[in-house]
């Protein structure tokens, strides 16, 4: 008996529940007028972020090579390896240098034996003007020749410009080094640390120097880095047809290491004023063109809207609001038409 009691009270409330939900649109039959909720447009000033991957490098940063080709004869450092200023990295095998430099220094003797016997002869009127001035000529030729033979022997050894870190070493010993190839990735100690990326011509529009960015890098996922924008190329590559751009990062700790890769958020210091509505408004979108209904007294009225962007629930509109408006944003499965009256939940 009592459990028949409990089920019959527990039907009524559930017919009683229901009537009162059912009472909203009862009322929407009855008048014929549309039921909606409306909300207010807001002004604000909207800061894109770019999105971007980079390398990081040292701001000091040499890609040291001999000036001439040779035979790579030792490389006393190792990748990693903290050095000091001037300490030797890689030298080259010096026999076929000095037998240049030596052949260089015994023509200079012979052009000075030539031009002082030539000099003599034009004294005594046996040798021309002309003579005594080739003498010459050549006596400064072997000269110069001499000094670049010598500037060859002095780097033939690649030193440390300044203390700092091997990078990385791109040569072995006994190995031919080209003359100008990279052999010794320096970069110097204390150097600040800078990371490298690409942009679009779309971003790089929206990006200056002094902007500020934010870094995380794997080997740190809690960590959030600092960063300035402090170059833009002026120019794309040729081949990628993008920009290059250059972020300091503030990294007082020394912790990020030069071919770290990282991903950025710049946030430009260039602001675009919009009118931020929920994405509920929306009745038609098509790319970046789309209509809403906006609220006036007791009608709605049909708006189109050209939409910059889509942020969470909110979209950002750039033209056909003015940011006071009263928008409806739900409801809207009951409007129809350019305009339609409208009542209030």
């Amino acid at each position: 008996m009592n459990r028949t009691i409990i089920n019959i009270t527990s039907l009524y409330l559930f017919f009683f529940v229901f009537a009162c939900t059912e009472k909203p649109a009862q009322k929407q039959e009855e008048s014929g007028v549309p039921v909606v909720r409306l909300e207010k447009a807001s002004r604000v000033a909207w800061r894109d972020e770019i999105y971007a991957t980079g390398r990081v490098a040292y701001k000091d940063e040499f890609q040291l090579s001999f000036k001439t080709s040779g035979i790579v004869d030792n490389i006393p450092v190792k990748e990693g390896q903290v050095v000091k200023a001037d300490q030797l990295l890689a030298s080259l095998k010096l026999e076929e240098i000095r037998a240049k430099t030596g052949q260089a220094e015994n023509g200079l003797e012979k052009a000075r034996r030539d031009y002082e016997r030539v000099k003599g002869l034009y004294k005594d009127s046996v040798a021309t003007l002309e003579h005594l001035q080739n003498a010459r000529t050549q006596l400064e030729n072997t000269r110069l020749e001499v000094e670049t033979a010598q500037f060859n022997l002095e780097h033939s050894q690649i030193r440390a410009p300044g203390n700092g870190l091997v990078l990385k070493v791109n040569a072995r010993e006994n190995e031919a080094a080209q003359a100008g190839m990279p052999v010794i990735f320096f970069g110097r100690r204390g150097a600040s640390r800078i990371i490298t990326t690409n942009l679009s011509d779309a971003d790089v529009v929206k990006t200056a120097t002094g902007d500020t960015a934010w870094i995380r890098f794997d080997p740190f996922p809690d960590k959030i880095f600092n960063g300035t924008v402090t170059e833009i190329a002026g120019t794309a590559d040729p081949v990628t047809g993008t920009y290059e751009i250059k972020i300091d990062i503030n990294d007082p700790e020394n912790r990020l290491r030069s071919g770290f890769i990282g991903n950025i958020s710049i946030r430009p210091s260039v602001r675009k004023d919009l009118v931020q509505i929920p994405v509920d408004a929306l009745i038609f979108a098509d790319v970046n063109e789309g209509y809403i209904y906006v609220a006036k007294k007791d009608t709605a009225f049909k708006r189109h809207i050209r939409i910059e962007k889509i942020t969470g629930d909110r979209l950002l509109v750039s033209d056909g609001l003015e940011g006071h408006e009263t928008i409806v944003v739900g409801g809207l499965q009951n409007l129809s038409g350019d305009s339609v009256s409208i009542s209030l939940k």
